[in-house]
């Protein structure tokens, strides 16, 4: 059987990484794979950027654009001269594009989308009515609709006008062999290595949804009573604002912006918390693999991802969206008493081999 994976890029970003490890899996179960990229992979690849790894054997195909607009034709002919029996899009930038690429086209290949955005809830009820006819459009071309978590299922369904429950919730895969070999690595990072307070940890692309100032500010009142570092992963347009904040609040021996990583679990294992300070998120795949590295979690009590994956409390300290003064609570709390890890049973379920199973379920491959 052969599956396509269309997003893109292969760098960087959580659906990426989601898409490279379904790649693998899906080589790993004996399907054929190819994923198309737009020309923005092939930029990121000549500019000396590292792609998410896939098996060799995985066949890319790079489209002539960067826009989506601008590849449906590239699209339209992939599929007329390819048997596939199943093109699965990876990011919203590709949704509309597949459905109109495959117009006119009769054969066996189902269309499916995996929602990855954290998409808002005014986004989903002010659609105007050119939307609404494209959007009916899509509806009619594509034969299964996914999202990573059971909140962005609700809102995709609200934003297609599509009925409830036709959305599937199928979780993003996180843990495979790469990941514990990852693990059993040292943190390259001197204040995980050489720990001199209890140092926390966080991750994501340097982006006001991700809250990291409310994070700063959490850190810096935490430390009017107990001594905390905190690390960050990661890059983004913010880089110059955040390091603007962090001379200006005096905070270089306590927050370092560490850039991005290509071994996160073992830089998490050190920590002392993982902590995510986003104001939305569909899924959290650093979530899992915190967990899943024993380490336990500091969350905002956030749409969508997080509070679900964490059981709404059950295996993490949840806080309110925008309260640095509650997440210093949390992480002064976690300092002094420290919660235990989260057990198996939180994470057990994210392994590529049994969300590539929950796919083909959805899909209709099985």
């Amino acid at each position: 059987m052969k599956i396509t994976f269309i997003i893109q890029d292969l760098f960087q970003q959580g659906a990426q990484y989601v898409t490279a490890l379904m790649a693998r899996g899906f080589y790993e179960k004996g399907y054929e794979v190819d994923i198309l990229v737009s020309q923005a992979h092939k930029e990121l690849l000549n500019a000396g950027n590292t792609p998410f790894e896939v098996p060799s054997a995985v066949k890319f195909l790079i489209m002539p654009s960067r826009r989506a607009r601008y590849n449906i034709s590239y699209i339209h002919s992939y599929i007329k001269h390819t048997i596939v029996d199943a093109i699965v899009v990876m990011n919203s930038t590709y949704l509309h594009a597949l459905a109109l690429a495959s117009i006119g086209l009769r054969h066996k290949t189902r269309y499916c989308y995996v929602e990855h955005n954290s998409i808002l809830p005014k986004l989903a009820d002010n659609i105007s009515i050119t939307k609404r006819f494209v959007n009916k459009l899509t509806r009619s071309r594509y034969d299964c609709f996914m999202s990573v978590s059971k909140g962005s299922c609700a809102l995709f369904e609200r934003l297609m006008g599509l009925n409830e429950g036709v959305v599937k919730a199928v979780y993003n895969p996180v843990l495979d062999n790469s990941y514990y070999d990852k693990l059993t690595k040292e943190p390259s990072c001197d204040w995980l290595q050489n720990k001199t307070m209890p140092t926390m940890v966080a991750a994501g692309a340097f982006s006001e949804f991700k809250g990291h100032l409310t994070l700063f500010e959490a850190i810096r009142i935490a430390n009017e009573t107990t001594s905390v570092r905190l690390v960050i992963f990661g890059k983004g347009h913010l880089q110059k604002k955040y390091e603007k904040w962090i001379v200006e609040n005096n905070m270089q021996e306590r927050i370092l912006l560490a850039g991005h990583t290509s071994n996160l679990p073992a830089e998490i294992k050190r920590a002392d918390a993982f902590i995510v300070s986003s104001k939305r998120e569909s899924f959290s795949v650093v979530v899992v693999e915190a967990m899943a590295a024993d380490i336990p979690v500091i969350s905002t009590n956030c749409p969508y991802g997080p509070p679900e994956l964490l059981k709404d409390g059950q295996y993490g300290i949840l806080v309110p969206v925008n309260d640095s003064k509650a997440m210093a609570e949390a992480i002064v709390n976690q300092v002094k008493n420290p919660r235990r890890p989260a057990p198996q049973e939180a994470w057990d379920s994210f392994t590529v081999q049994k969300v590539v199973l929950a796919y083909e379920k959805a899909i209709g491959l099985i």
